[in-house]
């Protein structure tokens, strides 16, 4: 019966550690620094959240809306300002599904392999003009 006893005890003390590194994980991804904002003007709309990391950000979601129906593709990306003030472009994601549709992509990723200290979204319309929201800056840098 003892034996059985201590089997139980030893189960849960597993289980409890588990539920506790578990927790921990969860407290860490909550506790992230992210951003997020967006551009918009005649014919688009565009926005993006995303996880900062020192060289730039993790798991970013962004979405580009047509709002006008007039034949011309819009496109979304960021403009990423290292700490030493140069500006650099993602890549720029196109939608071409024409009016009042959206596109979008997750799970982006982008490491300048140098401190990033801030960025902010651009929306465009192809053969027009952009937007551009305020600069988002890096509390990790």
């Amino acid at each position: 019966m003892r034996s059985f006893a201590v089997r139980n005890l030893r189960r849960a003390g597993v289980v409890t550690a588990a539920a506790s590194m578990a927790l921990m994980g969860f407290a860490g991804v909550a506790s992230a620094a992210s951003g997020e904002a967006y551009a918009s003007g005649t014919g688009v709309f565009g926005s993006a959240n995303w996880v900062w990391t020192k060289s730039g950000f993790k798991t970013a979601n962004v979405a580009v809306r047509d709002t006008k129906c007039d034949a011309h593709k819009v496109f979304i990306f960021f403009e990423v300002k290292r700490t030493t003030g140069q500006v650099y472009q993602t890549k720029h994601r196109e939608n071409g599904g024409g009016c009042g549709s959206t596109a979008s992509w997750s799970d982006l990723t982008y490491d300048a392999g140098y401190h990033v200290g801030a960025v902010r979204v651009v929306t465009c319309v192809d053969g027009g003009s952009c937007h551009r929201s305020t600069y988002q800056d890096n509390p990790l840098t």
